[in-house]
């Protein structure tokens, strides 16, 4: 409790600018928050004034066993915190890699890891604003890293350290975004078509195609922050429906290996693929169905039974076409899983997408 009243009064002294300087913090904020944070701040062999790094001096250094720096503080005056982790991290470094540094102008507490990786604000694993946080939330951030028995047991130091790896594991995958990103919308990822399609048809009362959906899902490509479809450039004219000929329009044509198959739509190309590439493959079929792309949303797009491709839609279990050795491949897909089930299939052959195998759309 004495050390959430030491907090609260030194917080209003901070709101009356009653700690001009350096020397300011370091006598009334640090020492006295030291002391109620079980430090003997009268025996320098524990709390180390003037720490000699041979860099420099740390304000202070808190020692253990004594005279054995554990933790370093750094003072700045008020409002100039952030302008000294530079000097703080160094000082740790040339005395001999001390694991915990704390920087301080009284009001914010920063917290670092001065050995591990990445940049400056990485290695924060805490920062405290004294303005922003009760006296009872600041006292037990204060007391987790800084009081004399954790310090001394290496619990602060465990702390700290478990915090860095879980924010390294969250920076990790927030760098992964993008990629993930710009994976899922170009393979027509079956969840995020089926999301957008039902916002639409709750909006307007028309659900739009598939294929219309992940078009458009395409050409947000890696951004995170897609802008509305109509400033995102003007989209290609459909192509006026043609009369009926004599015989079916050959719209797509697949080349595999150099050999072209002219096909009628996406759907056929799919097929057409998985069949050629499948002849003289007995264990193809079966490894594409084990593809991390060949599973959709709720289904498998290539599998034996027509239940399988479709678990929780009996009413689309029709939707297929055979393929060799008594495969199915689904043809409930929009173009761009079509695409896509094109590209795991070159994969699985040991071909190149685009290249020894091609398609037009």
């Amino acid at each position: 409790m004495s050390l959430e009243i030491a907090l609260e009064n030194i917080t209003a002294r901070l709101r009356q600018d009653s700690f001009p300087n350096e020397q300011a913090v370091s006598q009334g904020i640090v020492l006295r928050l030291l002391q109620e944070l079980g430090w003997d701040t009268w025996d320098t062999t524990v709390v180390w004034p003037e720490y000699q790094t041979g860099e420099g001096r740390a304000d202070f250094a808190l020692c253990h066993p004594p005279s054995k720096p554990a933790v370093f503080i750094e003072v700045k005056q008020p409002g100039k915190a952030e302008e000294g982790v530079h000097q703080a991290l160094t000082y740790a470094f040339h005395a001999g890699g001390v694991p915990f540094t704390v920087l301080t102008d009284g009001r914010t507490w920063s917290f670092y890891l001065p050995a591990e990786r990445g940049s400056y604000e990485d290695r924060r694993v805490y920062k405290l604003d004294l303005f922003e946080r009760p006296p009872k939330e600041s006292a037990e951030a204060l007391a987790r890293y800084l009081s004399s028995a954790r310090v001394k047991s290496g619990e602060a130091l465990l702390e700290a350290q478990r915090e860095y790896r879980d924010q390294a594991r969250r920076a990790e995958a927030r760098k992964a975004i993008p990629e993930v990103w710009r994976e899922l919308v170009e393979k027509g990822n079956e969840a995020l078509v089926e999301l957008l399609a039902s916002a639409v048809e709750s909006k307007v009362g028309i659900r739009p195609q598939d294929d219309d959906v992940a078009a458009f899902l395409v050409t947000l490509g890696g951004r995170m922050n897609p802008q509305p479809a109509d400033e995102i450039g003007p989209r290609a004219p459909r192509p006026e429906p043609q009369p009926p000929g004599p015989g079916p329009v050959l719209r797509r044509t697949v080349i595999i290996r150099g050999h072209s198959y002219p096909c009628k739509n996406a759907k056929e190309a799919m097929v057409t693929v998985l069949k050629e590439l499948a002849k003289n493959d007995p264990s193809f079929l079966e490894r594409c169905s084990r593809h991390r792309d060949a599973s959709g949303y709720k289904r498998h797009c290539i599998a034996r039974r027509p239940e399988d491709l479709y678990p929780d839609r009996p009413d689309l279990q029709g939707l297929h076409e055979a393929l060799p050795g008594g495969w199915l491949i689904s043809t409930n897909l929009n173009n761009q899983l079509k695409k896509t089930i094109i590209r795991l299939a070159a994969e699985v052959a040991g071909l190149t997408f685009g290249k020894d195998v091609q398609v037009d759309f």
